[in-house]
């Protein structure tokens, strides 16, 4: 891993070597190869979260959304992990993305992005007496698809 983060001459090869847990892998370590195997077709990218634990990566609010999707996500708990992704953007044409990121977009069908675009219409007359009774305790109010 910290030659992802140094060796940028060879990180393509040494990216293959790097094994992970996932949200479906149980006990076992996944190698980058596999996961992109297993995705699923509609996914584009290479779902991760970084944090202390598996057990407190498992359990994150961020998961929820992932897990209804049934999308594969690595958990990255070494803290040379955070590091490496940094120098790392992609893997086999599949873009990382971290899942506590705000402003994370998951593939969806255009029945679902009407669904959200319903509520976020129906919800904007609260959002807007949130923001003005809270005034500047609050930076944005705003509604929320990443939890289930």
């Amino acid at each position: 891993k910290l030659g992802i983060h140094e060796d940028t001459t060879n990180r393509t090869k040494l990216a293959d070597l790097l094994r992970f847990s996932t949200s479906k892998s149980g006990e076992e370590l996944v190698s980058l190869k596999d996961y992109v195997a297993n995705m699923k077709e509609e996914q584009k990218n290479i779902y991760f979260i970084t944090g202390e634990s598996r057990k407190a990566v498992e359990n994150a609010p961020f998961m929820e959304k992932l897990k209804k999707k049934g999308f594969e996500v690595l958990f990255m708990t070494d803290p040379i992990d955070e590091y490496m992704v940094q120098q790392m953007k992609d893997y086999d044409g599949k873009k990382l993305v971290c899942v506590t990121k705000e402003g994370l977009t998951l593939e969806e069908s255009e029945e679902e992005k009407k669904e959200r675009e319903e509520l976020k219409a129906k919800t904007e007359g609260l959002c807007k007496l949130i923001k003005e009774t809270l005034d500047d305790k609050v930076e944005k109010v705003v509604v929320s698809d990443r939890l289930v």
